[in-house]
């Protein structure tokens, strides 16, 4: 989690809900981890934020649990796809006002252009490829067609 810009603290809860063998409440987050609940509290919210973390209410039960949201990184990733499609469109709009004889602009637009436009065909599959990973289908990464 540091390497991608978080807190440790909020690592560590993510490893922690990752596996746990039921959602937990912020009393058990905090005292498990040793974190004071003021601590436990804020990151759970960052965690919720991030969409990293799910809250559930049990009924019957008065304080809210929460757990690990691995569908998350799935729908990350779809975001972080059409967030590519957004920069693709930007990058055309900036081809069409720079002159032809800058042609180092032009080249730096239209390499990230091709780049974006790349990396949006290859996932522009990408929930139906993962369900046929899951199923089995598919082996290896390799083997997209």
């Amino acid at each position: 989690m540091e390497n991608a810009g978080a807190s440790k603290t909020l690592g560590r809860i993510f490893g922690y809900l990752l596996l746990a063998d039921r959602p937990r409440t912020l009393d058990e987050i905090a005292t498990d981890l040793m974190f004071s609940k003021a601590t436990a509290s804020l990151t759970i919210r960052q965690g919720l934020l991030m969409r990293i973390f799910e809250k559930l209410s049990i009924p019957g039960e008065r304080k809210a649990r929460y757990r690990a949201n691995t569908q998350s990184w799935i729908k990350a990733s779809l975001e972080k796809a059409g967030a590519m499609q957004l920069w693709a469109q930007v990058i055309d709009q900036g081809l069409s006002t720079v002159p032809a004889q800058n042609r180092e602009s032009r080249e730096n637009l239209t390499m990230l252009k091709d780049y974006f436009s790349f990396i949006n065909w290859y996932l522009s599959d990408i929930t139906v490829q993962y369900e046929r990973w899951t199923k089995g289908e598919i082996g290896q990464v390799s083997e997209k067609p």
